[in-house]
């Protein structure tokens, strides 16, 4: 039997969403060999105890929030060294999407990753500020809050992430 490699997910997440994302992907893989690493709680002491690393983000304002840039960028030499996997939530589709995932992370770490993906989106109404819900109610045209977390990209994400 093949040991299982030690996983850190690294993430940001303002209303939850790619919180949750995250932890759909470490019960994906191999939950007993996942850390996850919320950059608002706390730092990543030491990449070398993980095998592989996920980073994920997610777009408020038409960015990733600057602490998941920073990080891709103070720790590339060792990102570039290990299996990577880069994911976003976000709402916009298409090459919208596509040009948040690259204003996101740098053309090196997207080549090295062994898997990107856009895996969706939800917006809490019930836990964004005023202006937060004012802006994506006219943005977006939401009135309530919804789901639209892609999980067959979560699967798709995952296995390639576990191939060989």
């Amino acid at each position: 039997m093949q040991k299982e490699m030690k996983t850190g997910i690294i993430y940001i997440s303002k209303h939850g969403t790619t919180e949750k994302v995250a932890r759909i992907i470490a019960d994906k893989l191999h939950p007993n060999e996942t850390q996850l690493i919320n950059l608002n709680e706390e730092k990543i002491k030491d990449f070398e105890t993980f095998d592989r690393i996920i980073i994920g983000g997610s777009v408020h304002m038409a960015s990733v929030h600057k602490k998941t840039k920073k990080l891709c960028e103070s720790h590339k030499n060792i990102l570039l060294t290990k299996p990577l996997g880069l994911f976003l939530c976000c709402m916009e589709k298409d090459e919208k999407s596509i040009e948040q995932f690259e204003n996101a992370f740098s053309e090196d770490l997207r080549k090295h990753a062994t898997s990107t993906a856009l895996l969706g989106y939800e917006y809490h109404l019930d836990k964004m500020n005023f202006f937060e819900r004012a802006l994506v109610k006219n943005i977006s045209g939401v009135m309530k809050s919804i789901s639209e977390i892609d999980y067959d990209a979560i699967l798709r994400f995952t296995n390639e992430l576990k191939e060989p």
